[in-house]
């Protein structure tokens, strides 16, 4: 799985929709529901998934499903 798919599968188990619903450019905030219960759990799915640490004040202040790719993809060293 890449990073992208890890993400996306994430952010869908959390907010409890369909991935194909989800795409990079999709707002966690305006798309998905700007909830901290499912952000957190967003956060943490991404952080098991993928061995790496996003701060939640980090969190809270990306917007869109790309930011949070390009976030875990530079916590992973480049890893797609």
């Amino acid at each position: 799985m890449t990073v992208e798919e890890v993400v996306i599968e994430c952010a869908a188990a959390a907010y409890r929709v369909d991935a194909s619903a989800i795409t990079p450019a999709t707002s966690v905030k305006d798309d998905l529901g700007n909830k901290s219960l499912p952000l957190l759990a967003f956060v943490s799915g991404i952080e098991e998934e993928l061995d790496v640490t996003i701060p939640m004040g980090t969190a809270q202040g990306m917007s869109t499903i790309q930011e949070f790719i390009d976030k875990a993809k530079e916590l992973c060293d480049g890893v797609s």
